[in-house]
């Protein structure tokens, strides 16, 4: 990428709160964004932020739906041969998750193999099959980036409770594909970052949360720049510090 071109920019989970906000500040940094979810017609803001920044595209693109996946590709060849910036933020919820579904996976007395296995499919693994999918544009860059968007709960050091099941188990497996994925694509110059934007406000009437969400969002893009190359694959928070394993 030149210093002149704008980087380009896919960001998955483009239809919860932080994606959009991921989506609206790579937009005002002047980033030409490919903004990924399950079905952009349904994401309303999407399209006042396009009518707003230009420089957005969209797809329909569920990482954890291989069919979704297969379907976008072709879509993505059109738009552009080159990615400089891959973020993969929180996944949306399954087409048929519930909430209580989702909580009843997250306490001894009540999880399922079943629900444990999907939520690591859908939170871990589907990240790492999408970047090796995306690996022809991340390569064709001069020096892409893939930022994963990640929790505390992925800290083994910081576990101290109960609970958190199927979270906990997600993001710390999410968190060693990435080391070692970090490993094997140092060859091919591409850089990965884990990062944790901390506990931040969903809502302007959020007042508990001590991050505002557009502060989180920009650190997390800024960090995900700056990280050194002999560096990938470490996990920080948005601030740049370093978080525990």
């Amino acid at each position: 990428m030149s210093a002149a071109s704008p980087r380009r920019t896919l960001i998955t989970g483009a239809s919860r709160p932080l994606g959009i906000e991921l989506v609206r500040q790579s937009l005002i940094r002047g980033d030409t964004v490919y903004a990924a979810c399950r079905n952009p017609a349904r994401v309303p803001v999407l399209a006042d932020l396009r009518a707003q920044y230009g420089g957005l595209e969209f797809l329909a693109l569920d990482p954890a739906d291989p069919s979704m996946v297969a379907d976008a590709v072709p879509v993505l060849e059109s738009l552009t041969e080159t990615l400089d910036l891959l973020v993969i933020a929180p996944a949306e919820a399954g087409p048929h998750d519930r909430a209580a579904q989702v909580a009843r996976d997250e306490e001894l007395s009540t999880l399922s193999g079943t629900g444990l296995t999907e939520h690591y499919r859908r939170h871990a693994v589907a990240p790492l099959l999408l970047v090796r999918t995306l690996l022809p544009w991340l390569a064709h860059g001069d020096g892409a980036r893939v930022l994963l968007v990640s929790t505390a709960r992925g800290s083994l050091s910081a576990k101290r409770d109960g609970g958190g099941y199927a979270t906990a188990a997600s993001a710390v497996g999410l968190h060693m594909l990435t080391r070692a994925l970090a490993h094997d694509l140092r060859d091919e110059g591409i850089v990965l970052c884990l990062g944790n934007p901390g506990r931040y406000a969903e809502s302007p009437d959020d007042h508990d949360a001590p991050v505002l969400m557009e502060d989180a969002a920009l650190g997390l893009l800024v960090q995900a720049e700056r990280l050194p190359r002999d560096r990938s694959g470490a996990f920080i928070d948005w601030t740049g510090a370093e978080r525990a394993w």
